[in-house]
């Protein structure tokens, strides 16, 4: 297993590609979401995994743990929960799934591959989500999903994919 060391130099390298894709795009006009400067790199060493998390986004760490951590963006009342899970046989990947489908008539998502599932739309509370599932080779989740009001959705989904984008296995 790499050393924390090991995945936060991976985390940066990661940026620093991040930055310079950014770089490229705004030569042809386009304005990146956020600065990826203005993001910080959360890499859980335990679990191999890290995510693109704004600055200012605070950790809650009463709702964290060493299988992952939550973010609370109190501006926008954004969520950022990134995780690990288990899925024994992939039944947590099943009933991760068969939840996002069943959490709200507005959800939509799909497999990208084998190895990746991807969803967004409107949960039951009314608010916003966008979550994105990546299955490890030895059979384990990790989970990002981002929450935040329906009103901030044309400011918030295009971070959320940025952010989501960012997630990473180690």
């Amino acid at each position: 297993m790499p050393s924390s060391e090991e995945l936060a130099a991976q985390a940066d390298a990661a940026s620093k590609a991040i930055r310079d894709e950014e770089a490229a795009a705004n030569a042809d006009g386009d304005a990146p979401v956020i600065d990826s400067a203005e993001m910080t790199s959360y890499a859980n060493a335990l679990r191999g995994f890290s995510i693109m998390v704004p600055k200012d986004w605070a950790a809650d760490e009463a709702a964290s743990d060493d299988n992952g951590r939550v973010f609370d963006d109190a501006q926008s009342r954004a969520k950022l929960t990134a995780g690990w899970i288990e899925n024994r046989e992939d039944a947590d990947l099943a009933a991760a799934v068969a939840e996002l489908e069943n959490a709200g008539e507005a959800m939509t998502g799909d497999y990208v591959n084998e190895n990746e599932y991807r969803a967004s739309g409107l949960i039951e509370d009314g608010s916003k989500t966008a979550q994105r599932i990546l299955r490890k080779p030895d059979g384990t989740m990790i989970k990002a999903a981002i929450t935040y009001p329906a009103d901030s959705a044309e400011t918030i989904d295009p971070l959320a994919k940025q952010i989501l984008d960012s997630l990473t296995l180690q």
